[in-house]
């Protein structure tokens, strides 16, 4: 995957950022033992901010957290496809790992929501 420079620039060890309307870049050496898990979704304001999380329960005792900030923009992408695709990179920036999250239409209604959009 092609990263646009402002994501390289801006990504570093144990960071998440938004990339190409409905991706989520992750730099980590920490990512899902399996891909296929239940994901707990959780979403939080801190000023003007909206935070996404995602709990990834691969380990129960140890689950992985992927957290990362949104804009409008991504999240009317994310409305329209209803799914991300978490990419997690090395520091080089090659994939590791990759995780699709698919998301429910009230998942969608509370983003929107926090955002800004309405439902």
């Amino acid at each position: 995957m092609e990263l646009p420079p402002e994501v390289r620039n801006n990504l570093s060890e144990g960071v998440c950022l938004t990339c190409c309307n409905n991706s989520v870049i992750c730099m980590t050496s920490d990512y899902p033992k399996n891909t296929n898990v239940e994901v707990l979704f959780e979403i939080d304001k801190e000023g003007r901010e909206v935070i996404l999380r995602h709990i990834v329960m691969d380990d129960p005792s140890n689950p992985l957290t992927v957290e990362y900030s949104v804009d409008t923009k991504f999240v009317e992408n994310v409305s329209q496809t209803k799914s991300i695709n978490i990419y997690f990179v090395d520091e080089n920036f090659n994939e590791e790992n990759k995780l699709r999250i698919t998301f429910s239409d009230d998942e969608i209604r509370v983003m929107r929501r926090e955002i800004g959009l309405g439902t």
